[in-house]
């Protein structure tokens, strides 16, 4: 019983220093209709950060709607492309430790020419 509430302690003080987050993103172009809902995206997917000692990743979920999708990560303040990789559609993640500190713009292309945007 020690040995699991341990464990269970490790796990959670891990996760909690690790600055691991949920990056929003959101459709780019036109955002809304004419009834002002944002348009339906099957192929969205769902982006996390992790920040830590030892690493540096964005782990992208695409739950397999897709097979790929292109992703650059860019500067708000210059828009210059820091990163540019294409992804696994399904689940898949990369390494982001050469970028310099501060924000970043994260840039996600489906194969259907769908665009998602979100800031880290």
């Amino acid at each position: 019983m020690r040995q699991l509430v341990f464990l269970l302690f490790a796990t959670i003080t891990l996760i909690s220093s690790a600055g691991v987050g949920e990056i929003v993103l959101n459709p780019k172009g036109p955002d809304k209709d004419r009834s002002g809902n944002l348009p339906t995206c099957p192929d969205a997917p769902q982006a996390y950060y992790c920040y830590n000692d030892k690493s540096q990743w964005i782990l992208i979920d695409g739950h397999g709607v897709v097979n790929y999708y292109d992703v650059e990560i860019s500067s708000p303040v210059t828009n210059a492309v820091e990163i540019s990789t294409q992804v696994d559609g399904s689940y898949d993640t990369f390494d982001i430790s050469s970028l310099p500190a501060g924000s970043h713009v994260i840039t996600i292309e489906s194969p259907s020419g769908n665009i998602y945007e979100g800031t880290f």
